[in-house]
């Protein structure tokens, strides 16, 4: 009588694989198609006093109910986008506040908006890590349930880093797998700062950073950021943009 051990070991390796082909189809099944993958980022390090926080939520909140962005968004066709909103701080500080939400149509829009508005500030009195707050948003893009054909980190903040990985670092990274990374330079402070954005922060496929003038102006600047974002329509249309190839 000869030996099964080998069929039976043959056999069980092709189940092996077999399960693992299942998996891997149910888990792409999983995943909801969308046009865009977009993660929201607000700084609220130290240099953000309570008043400008405020002013960043509500410019947030006012442009996902805005009838430019919804339309933006009801203009890809009915996946629309996935949407997240992070707030951060130091290298250790970042927190998912709005999960990986679906946004199809104005109801879900003004839905998120609603879900922006209802979260408190969660760091207060903490350095700049601009670099680890990129890195935290591009894990999120892994085993979120969608599946995008353009994935966004959409970075905002009034300084420069200055603690963590550094932007650049981070930012070479992140390009590699495909994300680009776009950003909002409130120059409250430095007029410099589109600068820095420009050399160490966005990158990617039509990266551009909008320079802001202050945070008075900030609900306007996302408006026409998510806008940009969203759409992925010419620069030239949108006003003044800043962008790297």
């Amino acid at each position: 009588m000869g030996d099964w051990r080998p069929i039976w070991r043959f056999a069980f390796g092709v189940g092996l694989l077999t399960a693992a082909c299942v998996t891997a189809k149910a888990t792409m099944a999983t995943e909801l198609p969308v046009e865009l993958e977009l993660v929201l980022t607000a700084d609220t390090s130290s240099s953000i006093r309570g008043s400008e926080f405020d002013l960043q939520i509500k410019g947030y909140a006012d442009a996902f109910r805005d009838p430019g962005v919804i339309s933006a968004i009801t203009g890809l066709g009915g996946n629309g986008i996935a949407v997240a909103f992070v707030q951060w701080s130091a290298t250790f500080q970042q927190i998912e506040a709005v999960g990986w939400t679906q946004v199809r149509t104005a109801e879900d829009a003004h839905r998120f908006a609603h879900a922006i508005e209802r979260q408190a500030r969660r760091f207060t009195g903490f350095g700049t890590a601009t670099g680890s707050a990129m890195m935290h948003a591009a894990a999120m893009f892994e085993n979120n349930g969608f599946a995008g054909k353009r994935q966004v980190i959409d970075i905002s903040s009034d300084e420069r880093s200055n603690q963590g990985r550094h932007p650049e670092s981070a930012r070479d990274l992140i390009l590699d797998k495909g994300i680009t990374i776009n950003g909002l330079a409130v120059q409250d402070r430095s007029d410099y700062l589109i600068g820095y954005f420009e050399d160490h922060v966005i990158g990617g496929p039509g990266a551009f950073v909008l320079p802001v003038s202050g945070f008075p102006d900030f609900a306007e600047a996302i408006r026409r950021k998510l806008i940009r974002e969203i759409s992925d329509a010419p620069l030239a249309r949108l006003g003044d943009f800043r962008r790297v190839e």
